[in-house]
């Protein structure tokens, strides 16, 4: 299954290039419209890292 905008960008500028989340959810806001809370953007986060974790 394909990842969403959200993951991909979380994984692209917080995961790749060490971005703050406040960074990220600014990038969804002005490229996508995207509004989003800050304790998805974590919760989304910690999964992802998790994962990462679990292949490793």
């Amino acid at each position: 299954m394909e990842k969403g905008l959200i993951n991909r960008a979380l994984e692209r500028l917080n995961v790749s290039e060490f971005k703050d989340l406040a960074e990220v959810k600014q990038y969804l806001k002005m490229k996508y419209r995207i509004d989003v809370e800050d304790s998805v953007l974590k919760k989304r986060l910690e999964k992802i890292l998790n994962d990462e974790k679990a292949v490793a």
